[in-house]
């Protein structure tokens, strides 16, 4: 957008009297406030900044959202989930700069700056992407530029936030951004940035599930490659044919049919014959050990969370000081740059990605920050939730 087009776009702005801080417990309720915000001329309508502090991108966009439904607000709402909003909002052109900020044990995608497109794939109602990284393509989401129409330029800029306040050098850049859009822009916390749980370790660790699970799923994508749909088919193939046991196990679940009798045959559609071995060993282990408590859906999930080792789900429970050292750089942070517009923040406790024993003293730490440095109103919308 040219300059003099982000000026017009923001000449007739509403400003808030004090600094709003809307409060959700899942995180893609945050997105509600923000398209409110612009609904209601706080924000511009397209171009938006969004600085996002998470262990955890929220990049992906939902399996059955189709890009004809995108402009269905309470439909697409229905839709989302905690790791899969934020591009849907860029393909609703709302979003088109996004800093990802992320703690020192959170590696989904590697710091640097990156330009890409997002749109619908040419004859089909999917949005894909062109940022042929190891995080969409793993998740099917990978197409090339001229394959997608009704396009949105996409920006993304990823930094690691340290421990250590000397090597915040990256607070100029986010300042350079917040000019470049005008002064307006959102800050988005996740509290499961400052400590993280990933839950799926503790789920079923008497059979070791979530260790076995990364090696069944485990998908590496090739250095240098160039070959990106070649990769992206054998992903999908993976997923596919892992997906269709653990459905076939919810049938046979749901018509208290015995899984051991029909094993075999339900595995056989997964042809790598060590990832089936290593498959059915862990569904005799969980059947065996867990028997009724298996949701086999779950267990799915929890297993496509994992791809390269190298860039596992984060799991880091941090200690109070290690939680007011984060704290205290963006303390730091929010010195050095321009107010924000608004404020989403997330506590992701209920779903245990933030510790449900710390979520509460981190909620009140960087509160007392903000409060630090703006007039702030707090809505815990949470309580409501």
């Amino acid at each position: 957008m040219a300059k003099g087009l982000v000026q017009a776009n923001t000449m007739s702005l509403n400003k808030y009297s004090s600094l709003p801080v809307h409060i959700v417990e899942d995180h893609n309720n945050a997105l509600y406030h923000m398209l409110r915000a612009i609904g209601s001329k706080h924000l511009p309508f397209d171009g938006n900044l969004l600085v996002h502090f998470d262990s955890h991108p929220d990049l992906l966009i939902p399996d059955d959202l189709k890009a004809s439904e995108v402009f269905d607000v309470n439909l697409m709402e229905s839709k989302l989930s905690i790791e899969n909003w934020i591009l849907v909002a860029a393909y609703m052109g709302h979003f088109k700069k996004i800093v990802w900020v992320k703690p020192p044990w959170s590696n989904q995608i590697e710091d640097g700056d990156y330009k890409f497109v997002i749109g619908k794939e040419k004859d089909k109602d999917c949005i894909k992407v062109s940022l042929p990284c190891l995080y969409f393509i793993s998740e099917l989401l990978y197409c090339k530029e001229e394959e997608l129409e009704e396009k949105k330029d996409v920006q993304l800029f990823v930094r690691t936030m340290s421990f250590e306040p000397a090597q915040q050098t990256w607070f100029s850049k986010i300042n350079e951004l917040i000019q470049e859009s005008s002064g307006y822009y959102i800050l988005d916390i996740d509290l499961d940035f400052f400590t993280t749980l990933n839950p799926f370790i503790a789920m079923h660790s008497e059979v070791n599930m979530y260790e076995r699970l990364k090696n069944i799923y485990k998908f590496i994508l090739p250095q240098g490659t160039s070959d990106y749909y070649k990769f992206q088919d054998e992903r999908r193939s993976q997923i596919t044919q892992l997906r269709e046991v653990f459905d076939k196990l919810d049938e046979l679940r749901n018509g208290e049919e015995e899984i051991g009798t029909h094993l075999e045959s339900v595995a056989s559609v997964v042809t790598k014959t060590e990832l089936r071995q290593a498959l059915v060993s862990l569904i005799i282990d969980l059947d065996k050990t867990c028997s009724d408590d298996v949701d086999w859906g779950i267990v799915h999930n929890a297993g496509c969370t994992c791809d390269d080792p190298k860039s596992e789900l984060p799991h880091h429970i941090s200690s109070e000081e290690d939680i007011r050292k984060l704290a205290g750089n963006l303390d730091k942070m929010l010195s050095a740059i321009k107010e924000p517009t608004l404020v989403t923040m997330a506590r992701s406790s209920l779903d245990d990605y933030c510790p449900p024993d710390q979520v509460d003293m981190v909620e009140e730490e960087i509160c007392n920050v903000l409060q630090k440095h703006h007039q702030i109103e707090c809505l815990p919308h949470y309580k409501d939730e």
